[in-house]
């Protein structure tokens, strides 16, 4: 008889659809393991036409999130020998733009409805339901198919000829903006690596923590985890760390060094309390 003892969860979810316990709604709960990710490019067809993929700009946008995602498995490889990140990209829908009636960048971001319907239309994934239930569904279809863990999607708008590479003012947000946990984010084209590499992050409940964004009060992700990094911490002596999820130098120095603040780190399921190389999300005894 083989003696009880602590076995990795990592290698067991592979075995199935899913990761044990989640649901089909379940789409990015942790970063670890197989993550589907699909990466949808729209194109205006209608009147408002001012911007137009080529195969040049397509590339472009397929590189750019190419090197967005390896920064996290390039991450996660510098803190751990034990756990594995591989991000498996459907790129149909970038070589195949999908058509809408509308400039997207042309318009305030809110108007991401009209188009995100556009493309669940196109993927034929919509229904009654609202647009998170729809893309969540359509996320967990597109990991079944790859027998991934997760899935997200990526919406990229093309800028190129827009005067500021900037959703028109008057809307929620000017520049990149995402829905957390295993639903998708939208950017424009021209927005830098590290910006992707960002809101992927949103994908498995990371905080935003420079000012105007993510509260010091938030808790969010697999363990709950307050923002301890947020720009309005009230503690005595606070300053903040490097992290992805901050702004300017802070960002900047963060994606030069692969790094993250911890409190975002363990928001994404990168937490090991007992410090034996082992993330707390899969230090669990199966019998």
């Amino acid at each position: 008889h083989r003696p009880l003892g602590l076995e990795l969860l990592e290698p067991r979810m592979l075995l199935s659809v899913v990761p044990l316990g989640a649901l089909p709604q379940d789409t990015g709960e942790y970063m670890l393991g197989d993550v589907a990710v699909s990466l949808v490019l729209m194109e205006s067809a209608g009147t408002e036409n001012s911007e137009d993929w080529t195969s040049d700009s397509i590339d472009a946008v397929k590189t750019k999130i190419r090197q967005s995602l390896d920064w996290w498995e390039d991450a996660l490889a510098a803190q751990s020998s034990i756990h594995s990140l591989r991000f498996h990209i459907d790129e149909q829908y970038a070589d195949n733009p999908v058509p809408t009636d509308i400039e997207p960048i042309s318009h305030v971001s809110n108007d991401y409805t009209i188009w995100v319907n556009d493309f669940l239309d196109h993927a034929a994934s919509n229904s009654s339901e609202n647009i998170s239930t729809d893309m969540r569904l359509f996320n967990h279809q597109q990991r079944a198919a790859v027998d991934a863990d997760w899935g997200f999607t990526i919406f990229v708008v093309n800028d190129e000829n827009d005067s500021d590479g900037q959703f028109a003012a008057g809307g929620s947000f000017r520049r990149a903006f995402a829905f957390a946990g295993g639903r998708y984010f939208i950017m424009p084209a021209g927005r830098p690596v590290s910006s992707a590499t960002h809101e992927a992050a949103h994908m498995f409940w990371a905080r935003d923590e420079y000012s105007g964004g993510g509260s010091y009060l938030d808790r969010r992700g697999y363990h709950n985890t307050q923002n301890l990094n947020a720009a309005d911490n009230p503690a005595a002596g606070f300053s903040q760390v490097e992290s992805i999820m901050a702004s300017g130098s802070l960002m900047n120095s963060a994606f030069a060094n692969h790094t993250s603040s911890p409190s975002s780190l363990e928001m994404i399921g990168w937490k090991d309390s007992d410090q034996d190389g082992i993330f707390d999300v899969l230090d669990i005894p199966l019998l």
